[in-house]
């Protein structure tokens, strides 16, 4: 009898343990791992009911990041739950919380709208400057719910892949930053909850074997456009506007770099320059305040002639010949008041004197992408040249 009873109480050990660790086991799977070594989290807004592990997390918004993870080339999969507002996606090759390319997509109306990428410096995004094909694609209709993602990366190309298609959504045309290998994070943006998750992302999985991806189309530009010019450093502005007469300060700068534009024809100030409001910490969402640069070059003409300059810009522009504003514009467009930089529509008529004249942009920017693109009409009849300006005089000789 006495051996019956130690039987039971060893038994009753035994099922008293095992439901305590099976009990422990299921309270470790249901509560929010917290403390997981992966997600760096000081920078996004977590939802009051965080669901955060290795694979997945929930953001109401801002950047969560992987700072340890080292992605150059490879492929990142992940499943993105539908977003309660506008935007979410993955950021990658990350050098900072302010540097770093990004693919993110858009919600509209409870389905998936579409899908684009940007690079970002010092926390600007530029989807003003890339916004056309090989940058930005509508999303095939009917697509609700979770969405699969699969995006392969390698060099300057990217291919993202939706919904398990065997054609990509968006074949990016060219990766604009620097092919370094970094961090990898998730992004959120715009929206008013601050209590529940705006958007997340499940399942991720990173592999680093670099895929072969078939070369892009390159952008192409017309004979007459003006490709290389002499920025000045970005100086602070309080509005769009710009300034009747360019500051005396600028004439003698050292600082003035050489800026080539892309093959598209567009100059990227935010790539040469930085935020036009200064460098951020982190990507302020509609921007940390105004800026003004200036762009300059030199157009020689063999005889007087009146020749048209034909311009795109982000967002605001003056345009200065020989010292005299002869141009101010504002590219502000519906009600956001957002301006994007593509085919050159504004003009202005340059009165051209013989010899050597300087021409001066002063661009101003808030947001989303500064820069410009500039093109001299198409008139055969005397055929213009340009070279790199000085930075020594502001006024006509």
């Amino acid at each position: 009898m006495q051996a019956l009873t130690r039987q039971r109480r060893r038994l009753g050990t035994i099922v008293w343990l095992t439901t305590a660790m099976l009990g422990a086991a299921t309270a470790r799977a249901q509560a929010p791992d917290l403390a997981t070594p992966r997600w760096v989290v000081t920078d996004a807004t977590l939802p009051r009911a965080a669901s955060l592990n290795a694979d997945g997390i929930d953001l109401v918004k801002g950047m969560a990041h992987d700072p340890k993870a080292s992605f150059r080339d490879g492929t990142i999969e992940f499943d993105l739950t539908p977003p309660r507002t506008a935007f979410a996606g993955i950021a990658f090759r990350m050098q900072s919380l302010a540097n770093y390319e990004i693919i993110y997509f858009r919600a509209d109306s409870g389905r998936w709208a579409g899908v684009q990428y940007q690079p970002v410096w010092e926390g600007e995004t530029t989807w003003q400057l890339y916004h056309d094909d090989g940058y930005q694609r509508e999303l095939r209709r009917g697509l609700t719910g979770p969405l699969h993602v699969k995006i392969l990366i390698a060099g300057s190309r990217a291919d993202v892949y939706v919904a398990g298609d065997s054609m990509p959504a968006l074949a990016v045309r060219e990766l604009k930053r620097s092919q370094a290998a970094g961090g990898i994070g998730f992004w959120v943006a715009g929206g008013d909850d601050t209590t529940n998750a705006n958007a997340g992302i499940h399942g991720l999985s990173v592999n680093l074997s670099s895929p072969r991806l078939a070369a892009a189309s390159r952008e192409t530009h017309p004979p007459e456009q003006l490709l290389r010019w002499r920025v000045s450093p970005r100086m602070p502005s309080d509005s769009i506007d710009t300034p009747l007469t360019p500051p005396e300060s600028i004439a003698a700068a050292s600082t003035w770099k050489i800026v080539d534009a892309e093959p598209s024809g567009l100059v990227n100030l935010t790539r040469a320059i930085g935020n036009p409001a200064g460098p951020q910490r982190v990507n302020v969402f509609g921007g940390a305040g105004w800026g003004i640069a200036f762009a300059r070059t030199t157009i020689v003409s063999p005889r007087a002639q009146t020749r048209r300059l034909y311009l795109s810009y982000s967002e605001g522009i003056g345009v200065y010949l020989n010292g005299t504003r002869v141009y101010a514009g504002q590219n502000q467009n519906g009600p956001a008041k957002l301006g994007v930089v593509g085919p050159e529509k504004e003009f202005v008529d340059l009165a051209l004197q013989p010899g050597d004249n300087d021409v001066l942009l002063a661009v101003t920017d808030r947001a989303f992408g500064w820069g410009f693109r500039a093109r001299l009409d198409s008139f055969s009849g005397v055929q213009l040249s340009t070279k790199i300006a000085t930075t020594q005089s502001n006024r006509r000789p």
